[in-house]
């Protein structure tokens, strides 16, 4: 079984082992970009030394001076796009090894809190052992359950009455007159009607009997109010009970001798906060740098080199070219036939060149898309918080299987998320998780979510409270209400409306 630190270590081998692939990639590839630039070369001077036999010297100088400016163009774009290259080469290769490192410390710092965590755990485990035989424990988590109990049938009371407002409102509501009077707020301080509309509005008032209607109207809203302001009440005293537990609980941690375990467990956390920071910082970097080279390294999608590539294209189409190329394939003259046979075995290959380098761009960006694949899990891993102290993943042989099976190509990224979210799971505690909350500064998974930080952000050095991954965890439930007025939770309306 492998820990959540473990599991992404190795995400990010494996998206190391990807760059490096890349990396002997883009060094094929320049290097036969660089045989391509150097046959178009010698195809030139050959053409040069052609026209020179087979032309007068004025026509001669003419043609050599087009391409000789057509060569120098895409010579000196080839150039600076090379000089642009090896400069994003040598950024790359920095960024890399600073992320490298930058990783390292920061599983180091990673590692550190899990430590201290482990003494801070084992100190509250003792703590919670002892507390809870002592008799004030005892009778404080007795009055929480019962507080705790009231309160939620309160809750469920209040919930039910909200939900039958609304049918029991809408006749009121649907009344025309009636609503029209309770906007006005008629017979109330707060009706503003004149002299006239005062009359008016009293009439209307006598005729549907609105005085009667209201009296009903307000004790039917008044009642949900009523409920829901009880069921808080009710809540406040169940968490004021837990307040004192966790404050008894506290007490018996301090005694264990917890502060200055906490006090190095935070210490741990901010390093290791600044430890990710900076991990983070260097990656997004080398992102950056790689988009670049990216651009550059595919050809068509890089300006300059289709630029450069133009331009000889035009040189060689001219027609005096042409004219020249077939003249001298048609004369017996051996020096011409000679340069002819040379020029025609430079085409053939820089044909084969140029299909091996379409070969190698096309593999350079699959290899490319995967990285970025492995990169998107690896993000979703942590800010799922599948890197927190207590995760684990029972799955590690065929997380393993299905890293090497993406690093050979075999398979896409897309399944190893689905195999991380299988395996995941979190070391059972050695008590209970939420012992000495709120007051405990550290965020442990709680079953179903509860309050508290989410994911990634336990690494925050303020968070504290709960933590879940962001997905349901299974389960679920809720409780549901009865027509009765009364129930279990020490409140009664008195009537029903």
């Amino acid at each position: 079984m492998w820990t959540g630190r473990q599991t992404l270590t190795e995400i990010e081998g494996a998206l190391s082992k990807l760059r490096r692939d890349e990396g002997q990639l883009d060094g094929a590839l320049a290097s036969a970009t660089g045989q391509a630039e150097q046959l178009r070369g010698e195809r030139a001077k050959a053409l040069r030394e052609l026209a020179r036999i087979k032309l007068d010297e004025m026509a001669a100088g003419r043609l050599v001076r087009n391409l000789d400016a057509a060569e120098q163009r895409a010579g000196q774009i080839l150039e600076n796009r090379r000089l642009r290259l090896e400069a994003l080469n040598a950024q790359q290769k920095t960024l890399g090894d600073e992320v490298t490192k930058a990783e390292a410390e920061r599983h180091s710092a990673a590692a550190a809190v899990e430590a201290a965590l482990e003494v801070v755990d084992e100190i509250r485990a003792q703590a919670e052992a002892k507390v809870k035989t002592t008799a004030a424990w005892i009778d404080a988590q007795k009055a929480h359950e019962a507080s705790d109990q009231i309160a939620t049938e309160s809750e469920k009371k209040a919930a039910q009455s909200e939900a039958e407002l609304g049918a029991k409102k809408k006749p009121y509501d649907n009344d025309p007159l009636f609503a029209y009077l309770w906007t006005a707020k008629f017979g109330t301080s707060q009706y503003a009607g004149g002299n006239v509309a005062r009359m008016v509005d009293r009439m209307v008032a006598d005729y549907i009997g609105y005085a009667e209607t209201r009296s009903s109207y307000v004790m039917l809203t008044e009642i949900q109010l009523r409920l829901r302001e009880h069921a808080n009440r009710q809540r406040k005293a169940a968490d004021d009970v837990r307040t004192a537990i966790a404050a008894l609980e506290r007490q018996a941690m301090l005694e264990a001798g917890i502060e200055p375990k906490e006090r190095v467990l935070a210490e741990a956390r901010h390093k290791l906060a600044s430890a990710d920071a900076n991990a983070e910082r260097r990656r997004g970097l080398l992102k950056e740098v790689e988009a670049k080279r990216a651009a550059m390294l595919g050809g068509g999608s890089d300006p300059a080199y289709a630029e450069a590539m133009q331009t000889i294209v035009e040189g060689d189409s001219q027609d005096d070219i042409g004219t020249l190329y077939a003249e001298a394939k048609r004369t017996s003259t051996p020096t011409d036939d000679m340069i002819v046979r040379r020029i025609g075995g430079l085409d053939e290959r820089l044909a084969e060149i140029d299909k091996e380098t379409a070969s190698l761009r096309k593999a350079a960006r699959e290899m490319a898309s995967r990285r970025t694949e492995v990169e998107q899990v690896r993000e979703r891993f942590r800010t799922s918080g599948f890197d927190h102290p207590n995760a684990t993943f029972r799955n590690e042989n065929e997380i393993g299987v299905v890293l090497g099976q993406i690093l050979e190509g075999a398979v896409r990224s897309g399944i190893l998320w689905d195999i991380l979210r299988g395996g995941f799971g979190t070391r059972p505690g050695r008590g209970r998780p939420d012992f000495g909350s709120p007051t405990f500064p550290f965020p442990f998974p709680m079953p179903g979510g509860g309050e508290g930080a989410r994911g990634g952000e336990w690494r925050q050095p303020g968070t504290r409270g709960g933590w879940s991954p962001p997905f349901p965890s299974g389960g679920g439930g809720g409780g549901g209400g009865n027509d009765n007025d009364s129930g279990g939770d020490g409140f009664s309306t008195g009537g029903s409306f």
